[in-house]
């Protein structure tokens, strides 16, 4: 690649415009037009962000929306979105995805005229330019379903700096060994940054989440390029919603008083630390020895998590607490782990799993077929090491209720 100008961009995709908020059982009725609008609201975030750092243009990695579900104002909403960057003279390169392939456009409705659309096939080569002077070639493909065929992308024959836009799995060692340098990515929830030095290949991820294995921040990525070629990359936060899993660990605690206290004292520093954003948290307590019988009820539990709403999760962009449960770190005996039974079985497994988080969970291969890709899907992925954690403890403990037979 020959020298060039510098230049910056902003990825990001996975905006699921037509899908609300959900996975609780009830929604605080402060909050639920909130749920509603938080991925719109996101978006918006996105498109500040790209105008707030000047980028030159921005590449979108596929479902944006669902036309056959979107309504109207949702549309409505994209475009708007579109005319935002336009007026402010950023050009925008869009690879659809599972949910908006490019055969779902609505006819009827005309793209603004900075929108360049990626085409499934072999990939497409657009050029961005400035003062009509090509500064950077995007190559790009919209999905095409399984793999992406990194072999069909091929760099620019100017020398200009390429960026591959695509939408699928891709096999790190091909990228590796490929000479485009940039890969923008889409089609996964979690940012995730490849292992593929020198080159650099991202899911930008969704910028906002919306279930509650979705926990953590949800950001787009503002990429720089000198005019050596050399990258790097910034994650903005663009979440308006953010559901968060807060572990506590007490050496002691013998009282619902004393928890109380420690869990009000953590909600402060969150608090105070969130910014204009609305928290979901999932409390997970988990107390050293013995905890008594009062912290280990669920009717306690569900009062201490009144007493946080009334407190903390009244009004939007609060702190809203939706679940919280107690367990005592020695509840399982060691003997019960050594024996030969199908219960000493499966918390042996459990141990296994926890120890080590590389050992895959694919809960989605116990789905039939016509489940995959659905929502029921969705929500049995495990996609961060926090969530690993809480799906196996929940597991070990509806275990141990269901195998364990005492004398």
């Amino acid at each position: 690649m020959t020298p060039g100008a510098s230049f910056r961009f902003l990825q990001s995709g996975d905006f699921h415009l037509d899908q609300p908020l959900g996975g609780l059982p009830s929604v605080p009725d402060h909050l639920r037009t909130l749920f509603c609008e938080a991925p719109r609201r996101a978006a918006q975030q996105v498109v500040e962000t790209a105008m707030l750092h000047e980028v030159d243009f921005v590449v979108l990695t596929g479902d944006l929306l669902d036309p056959r579900l979107a309504s109207p104002r949702t549309i409505g909403c994209l475009l708007e979105l579109f005319e935002q960057l336009e007026t402010a003279g950023i050009q925008v390169y869009w690879a659809g995805g599972d949910a908006d392939p490019p055969s779902r456009w609505p006819s009827s409705v005309t793209l603004p005229g900075n929108v360049h659309i990626f085409r499934p096939g072999l990939p497409q080569t657009v050029h961005y330019e400035d003062d009509g002077e090509a500064i950077a070639a995007i190559i790009g493909q919209a999905n095409s379903g399984g793999e992406i065929r990194v072999g069909d992308f091929r760099p620019a024959a100017s020398g200009l700096f390429t960026v591959a836009v695509a939408y699928g799995e891709v096999e790190d060692g091909a990228i590796t060994r490929h000479d485009i340098p940039y890969w923008a990515l889409g089609g996964e929830e979690m940012r995730k940054k490849h292992r593929t030095s020198p080159k650099y290949a991202m899911h930008a991820g969704s910028p906002q989440g919306r279930r509650p294995l979705h926990v953590g921040q949800r950001s787009c990525t503002v990429v720089e390029v000198n005019e050596a070629g050399e990258i790097s990359t910034d994650s903005v936060a663009t979440d308006v919603v953010r559901w968060q899993t807060e572990l506590v660990e007490i050496a002691k605690c013998e009282s619902p008083e004393e928890l109380e206290k420690v869990l009000k004292n953590r909600l402060r520093t969150l608090v105070s630390g969130k910014g204009r954003r609305q928290l979901l948290i999932d409390w997970r307590v988990v107390i050293e020895g013995n905890a008594s019988k009062k912290l280990l009820a669920e009717s306690m539990w569900q009062h201490l998590i009144d007493v946080l709403n009334k407190e903390f999760g009244q009004e939007e962009g609060g702190a809203w607490t939706y679940e919280l449960k107690v367990e005592s770190a020695s509840v399982i005996p060691e003997s019960w782990y050594q024996e030969q039974t199908i219960c000493g079985d499966f918390l042996r497994l459990t141990r296994e799993l926890l120890a080590d988080p590389d050992i895959p969970i694919e809960l989605t291969e116990l789905l039939g077929e016509d489940r995959r890709g659905t929502q029921l899907a969705e929500a049995v992925q495990i996609e961060t090491r926090e969530v690993r954690r809480k799906a196996l403890h929940e597991a070990r403990r509806m275990g141990v209720q269901a195998l364990r037979i005492d004398e």
